[in-house]
């Protein structure tokens, strides 16, 4: 993103030290850089040199700015005090440089305040040119370097940040990338590592005004917002690094403050409001709604004194949180178990697996404890088991990033062993036709007896009743099947009893001591199986 034809201000004068040492620097700047590993600069021996005598240049800078001009023969005359300097936009594009730690760089599925800070200067008007060497946001499952994979692309992706860089870290590197790519406005954020790795809030505003330094020897006229440190939420060491935090954010002004002069230095109050638990992804790195705070804060920032842009509209607009690419989930039934599968979705670290019976007797939406297969780039695939046969499931897979859930799958439907389970074979009637029994079904979970009333004519009776008289016989008479055709075919047959748990067998049950009909139908959950063939009852006179 680098403009090797963009143009700075003009030279100062041969006798002005930081004119000559800018001089040496660009002379210098050139052959210091070295090819990187990795897209990161790592300084040859030219560039060592470079660095020391930036330190030395440095060091001529803070005596012609804080010292005043050195006089003989009596005291130095008192310097008048001035009003605060405010910025100064340039004619034509603003080259603006975001540098810092893993808050600035990002990581997959990231849209990264970046992103929002950009999107905020273009709707506003501002010409702007985001510089930087590095493009690119971290992957988060390997740790990898070099990923494209930004929720929305459409942005001046270019900028300076560093996973895992402290401020010291930051001012190692900022004065050479601040002389190639001659932004005119820094953006810095940075310190959250130093707490981290043990350092005090004194350590990080040591390395800010390091990098403060470095950058002003390679660009005096260099425009500066100091971003503030977030807090963090569920390290377990919340209470120290938010001490620190809070300690850094109450003298950065100070620095900001004492750094200044003819180009203003002033703080982005991106810790405002901030809300870990709510404005995080993880323990430490913003969600789009810290995104958009950070945003904001250094929008006011460069608004406010720096005059580019305008402030970020308030109240700031709702944003939805987690991985915004929803996954194609695809489901297929293995042997009563059901297989989802899908691809994997950029920056998502896990996965919540939604289930609902739909038909018969729906139910209500319940996360599953499934486990989700599969890495890198291979489709991540969920087991789930102890479904209903017969039933019709749908399946949500979410998308999270750290804690935030993201945009849902759209339903998968799937009808779950829907092959009915054979007729039970050996229908017969034991012990003296008191049981009725029946062979397992290996396919069965339970079985349904049914029963049907046979035509009987009842014996002619003493006491004059006519054959179907209801005072007349002591047994049932002489009895037949209504017609040849068994359940789901012929007339009049009910339900007499479900058989639960396996058992094959049943006591027989006749109302009125009339004789029946019975068969036993299989069921597997909500499948119904075939019917057995029939066998007659009819109780003894």
């Amino acid at each position: 993103m680098h403009d090797p034809d963009h143009g700075g201000n003009p030279p100062p004068s041969p006798d002005e030290g930081p004119g000559r040492c800018s001089r040496v620097l660009a002379r210098l700047r050139g052959a210091a850089r070295r090819p990187r590993a990795g897209g990161r600069f790592q300084p040859g021996a030219l560039g060592l040199s470079a660095v020391a005598l930036a330190a030395m240049c440095a060091t001529l800078v803070v005596i012609q700015t804080f010292g005043g001009t050195f006089r003989t023969g009596g005291d130095p005359e008192p310097e008048p005090s001035a009003p605060p300097a405010v910025g100064t936009p340039p004619e034509g594009t603003a080259r603006v440089m975001i540098a810092g730690d893993s808050l600035v760089q990002g990581s997959t599925g990231d849209f990264t305040w970046r992103y929002r800070l950009w999107k905020h200067l273009a709707a506003s008007g501002a010409d702007v040119d985001f510089v930087g060497p590095y493009d690119d946001i971290v992957e988060l499952e390997t740790g990898e370097f070099g990923d494209d994979g930004y929720a929305d692309p459409d942005f001046d992706t270019a900028h300076a940040g560093v996973w895992g860089a402290t401020a010291e870290n930051v001012a190692a590197g900022i004065g050479e990338q601040v002389a190639e790519y001659e932004p005119d406005y820094l953006l810095l954020m940075a310190g959250t590592n130093d707490f981290v790795h043990g350092g005090s809030a004194a350590d990080a505003l040591e390395g800010v005004r390091d990098a403060v330094g470095n950058a002003r020897v390679a660009d005096g006229g260099l425009q500066i917002v100091l971003g503030e440190v977030t807090p963090n939420w569920g390290t377990g060491r919340d209470e120290e690094l938010n001490e620190k935090a809070l300690e850094f954010n109450r003298l950065l002004p100070g620095l900001a403050e004492e750094l200044g002069g003819p180009a203003p230095v002033v703080v982005a109050h991106t810790a405002e409001g901030y809300a870990p638990a709510d404005d995080n992804w993880d323990t430490t790195h913003p969600n789009a709604r810290g995104e958009l705070k950070i945003a904001a804060a250094f929008a006011d920032a460069l608004a406010g004194p720096l005059r580019l842009g305008e402030p970020y509209p308030r109240p700031l607009p709702e944003v939805d949180v987690g991985p915004r690419r929803a996954p194609s989930v695809q489901a297929e039934e293995e042997g009563g178990e059901v297989v989802l599968t899908w691809e994997p979705v950029p920056g998502a670290t896990g996965y919540q697996v939604l289930q609902q019976r739909v038909d018969p007797d729906p139910d209500d939406r319940v996360p599953l404890p499934a486990e989700v297969g599969g890495s890198g780039d291979e489709p991540r695939t969920a087991t789930v088991d102890r479904l209903l046969s017969g039933a019709t499931y749908e399946f949500v897979v979410r998308p999270y990033k750290g804690g935030d859930g993201g945009a849902g799958s759209e339903p998968a439907r799937i009808t779950v062993d829907a092959d009915p389970p054979p007729a039970p074979d050996r229908v017969r009637l034991e012990d003296g036709d008191t049981v009725l029994a029946w062979d397992e079904v290996p396919d069965a979970g339970h079985y349904e007896v049914l029963r049907r009333a046979m035509s009987c004519e009842r014996p002619a009776d003493p006491g004059g009743a006519g054959p179907d008289g209801e005072d007349g016989g002591s047994g049932p008479g002489d009895c037949s099947p209504v017609d040849g055709n068994g359940p789901g075919r012929g007339a009049g047959w009910s339900t007499a009893a479900l058989v639960e748990g396996g058992a094959t067998e049943w006591t027989v049950s006749a109302p009125a001591g009339g004789a029946y009909e019975f068969a036993v139908r299989s069921h597997r959950d909500y499948v119904e199986g075939g019917h057995s063939e029939t066998v007659e009852y009819v109780p003894e006179d």
